[in-house]
């Protein structure tokens, strides 16, 4: 199973469990031993909806401990158990809510919600076998329930059991009958164990079932074009058309068949009814063009099949920015940059909003850190409109990314002079000035526009983070860098590069076991993809005292990538610089 189906299999069952939340807490009453005197009884209920209001209050402590005084009540109270247990898991304390969801279970076998609930923190702590086992005693006793089998099927999938999954899809398949989601799920899983013929069985078992559904000839189709079965794939994308012969889904499918059988003519040719469609989406089309443009191998030998094709969904779409932004990225591509920019100029001249085009390719050109042409148009664009500051930002941001530094901070002031009444973007160039001073070493400018910035925004974490850690790297004003840095943690405790920096601050002030904490949370928190997190791991380690664990982690950030002179040092003389 994929992550994302686990984690929706995970939203699901919390989602069930909670729905069902208040009809366990009702039957949790049943569960108080029967030797209780009447007053005891009285005390535990009324104990008991204290605890729930206050939970419901989000007071969660004081909750828990009314939970546990019912407990002292009654010991077998299953309900004050199972409660207890999910203001554990509130809290991330797995352990202890394992604990008392198992007692609850224990004390009330028959309650499926308790046992749901269960499974549930097995799934959360990656314990799926036990979590699939829970579902197993649940499945034995509510048969008729098909949410069970439908989770339990999906856990089997995540522990690549499949042929359990199948089973249960199958008993599913049975009692409700076929439908495309359990045949589809059987595919799937048919492909998983290399068994094709089934996982071919299913779609076929569903055209059988629902012989007039065009779309899943499409389905087999696109099953039979992937094992290079072009025949096959063909008759079924014949009686696809046979039964709607202009099927949008089908059209946009035989273009892939068509590009993987090397059937370029055909290829072309349904693209090209596909662009004269009106039913198709105009988006769909674009990714189409996309998804050719990228595939270099095509784009070289077709380019000017591409070319045409492009021309045409220019004269269906003229007023469509898309179409001229795609045929300037074909321009680019083909490295025709003067012609590129006559494009741009020809949309410019004859279409209205041309700020808005402009902005538009800029923005595509920073979004996909193209900064060399970002650099060369939006010098293009400032000649042509010399007070709009946007396109004095965008090329100070280029240089700045071009080791063009020098020149970034002029550019950027020159932008900031012609700003009126836009605060936001006034604070994006007091940011850029800052990058730009620091990349020439203006560190009094630097600090000052960053300073500017947080007196105006003093939560912008973006600029707190980037410039504490240029502060650390200078070992200046560590005390108040820590003060800032700080900030960003609290505000997403989880983000590695925040807990790198604020780890690393702490390490230039030589308060090592603090730092330590946080660079192995930033290490679990995805910097363990992170060249100059490991690599500040293992100086960190090295400075708790931690050798072996240290040039550990130095190679490992030389294996991932980071060749400097310094690290390499590091690695062979077992020690810091």
């Amino acid at each position: 199973m994929r992550v994302k189906e686990i984690i929706l299999f995970i939203i699901v069952i919390i989602a069930f469990s909670a729905c069902n939340s208040q009809k366990s807490i009702t039957e949790q009453e049943v569960h108080i031993k029967k030797e209780l005197s009447e007053s005891k009884q009285q005390q535990y209920y009324y104990i008991f909806i204290e605890a729930n209001r206050k939970k419901l209050l989000g007071d969660l402590n004081s909750a828990l401990a009314l939970y546990y005084q019912c407990l002292e009540i009654n010991p077998a109270g299953a309900g004050a158990m199972s409660e207890i247990s999910k203001i554990n898991q509130i809290m991330k304390n797995y352990e202890t809510a394992i604990k008392y969801a198992n007692s609850a279970v224990k004390y009330d076998e028959n309650n499926k919600w308790y046992k749901i609930d269960l499974a549930k923190l097995y799934i959360l702590t990656h314990n799926y076998e036990s979590a699939a086992d829970v579902y197993e005693e649940i499945y034995k006793k509510h048969k008729n329930d098909l949410e069970i089998p439908y989770n339990l099927a999906a856990l089997y999938g995540h522990l690549n059991n499949y042929k359990r999954a199948i089973e249960l899809y199958d008993d599913i398949e049975k009692r409700a009958g076929v439908n495309e989601s359990l045949s589809i799920a059987k595919q799937q899983l048919y492909y998983s164990l290399g068994n094709k013929t089934k996982a071919f069985d299913e779609i076929s078992k569903l055209i059988k079932h629902y012989p007039n559904e065009p779309r899943y000839y499409g389905i087999i189709a696109e099953m039979y074009t992937n094992d290079n079965l072009f025949i096959k794939a063909e008759e079924n994308y014949n009686k696809l058309f046979m039964l709607d012969s202009t099927n949008t889904l089908g059209m946009l499918s035989i273009i892939d068949f068509y590009r993987k059988k090397m059937d370029y003519d055909n290829a072309f040719e349904m693209i090209r009814k596909v662009i004269n469609s009106d039913e198709i989406e105009y988006n769909q089309k674009v990714m189409i063009f996309v998804s050719i443009m990228n595939n270099q191998s095509e784009f070289a030998i077709y380019n000017p099949q591409i070319e045409a094709l492009l021309s045409s969904l220019k004269s269906k779409y003229p007023q469509q920015k898309d179409s001229y932004t795609l045929y300037a990225d074909y321009l680019i591509k083909m490295n025709l940059l003067d012609k590129a920019r006559e494009q741009i100029e020809y949309i410019l001249a004859n279409y209205d909003g041309n700020l808005v085009l402009w902005e538009q390719v800029l923005s595509i050109y920073s979004f996909n850190a193209d900064f060399e042409n970002l650099y060369i148009s939006s010098k293009v664009a400032i000649d042509s409109f010399p007070e709009h500051p946007l396109f004095y930002l965008f090329r100070g941001i280029a240089a700045n990314q071009t080791q063009r530094s020098t020149e970034a901070p002029e550019i950027l002031k020159e932008g900031l002079k012609r700003v009126k009444n836009n605060p936001d973007l006034e604070l994006d160039f007091y940011t850029n000035l800052g990058e730009a001073y620091y990349n020439i070493e203006n560190y009094n400018q630097s600090d000052y526009y960053f300073e500017l910035v947080l007196a105006k925004q003093p939560n912008n974490l973006y600029v707190i983070n980037n410039y504490s850690y240029y502060l650390s790297l200078r070992e200046e004003k560590l005390e108040y860098a820590e003060s800032i840095s700080k900030k960003t943690i609290l505000a997403e405790p989880n983000n590695d590069t925040y807990l790198d920096t604020y780890a690393w601050i702490l390490y230039k002030l030589k308060r090592y076991a603090e730092a330590l904490y946080y660079i192995k949370k930033a290490f679990e928190n995805g910097g363990a993809e992170s060249q100059v997190i490991v690599e500040h791991y293992g100086d960190i380690q090295f400075k708790i005292g931690n050798i072996e664990a240290a040039v550990e982690m130095w190679k490992l950030s030389h294996e991932m990538g980071n060749s400097s002179e310094a690290l390499l040092q590091k690695i062979e003389s077992r020690s810091l610089n």
